[in-house]
């Protein structure tokens, strides 16, 4: 048995160990997410009137400050649907809304890096049945998970998430 052999039936060996379902952990992930496209959710969230959208601030290593898309990443054997509830339960504290789509596909890349740097994204515009929690509003200087009605779209949104411009 080659040495790329050997290495690749010990991996196969600890990948079994894990339980997808309850949740690969950030490393694992990270590491995963340098070979292989990450399927995630987008949510666009229209006021009641549909003439605007809610758009959360994002801080992080990653992508840096900006507004963003609300969204997340789909979990090995779980619905779009499931992935959305929990995506508005994590970002909002939000548990009843409604959903429609999807609405739009998308290939996200990244040019800089390649830890989360390739992404198929599935649209879903969604309906919010309660309204989000006004603590939570952003201020003139935004915080890490505020949130904020736009009639257009801010010129501060994620880079990464250009390609939604035309959603908001």
């Amino acid at each position: 048995m080659s040495n790329d052999e050997s290495t690749c039936l010990e991996v196969i060996r600890w990948l079994e160990k894990v339980d997808a379902k309850a949740g690969l952990g950030k490393n694992l992930y990270e590491t995963i997410s340098r070979l292989t496209p990450s399927v995630s959710i987008e949510l666009i969230i229209k006021s009641s009137d549909k003439q605007s959208t809610l758009l959360t601030w994002r801080d992080d290593d990653l992508y840096g400050p900006g507004w963003h898309v609300p969204g997340g990443v789909l979990r090995f054997k779980e619905t779009f649907v499931e992935r959305a509830s929990k995506t508005l339960e994590n970002e909002l504290q939000i548990k009843e809304a409604s959903f429609s789509g999807p609405i739009g596909f998308h290939e996200i890349f990244n040019d800089h890096r390649d830890v989360r740097g390739h992404f198929i994204s599935v649209v879903f515009e969604t309906t919010l049945n309660v309204a989000p929690r006004k603590e939570l509003q952003a201020t003139n200087t935004p915080s890490r998970g505020s949130w904020r009605w736009f009639e257009t779209c801010p010129q501060n949104l994620i880079k990464n998430q250009a390609k939604l411009r035309k959603y908001i």
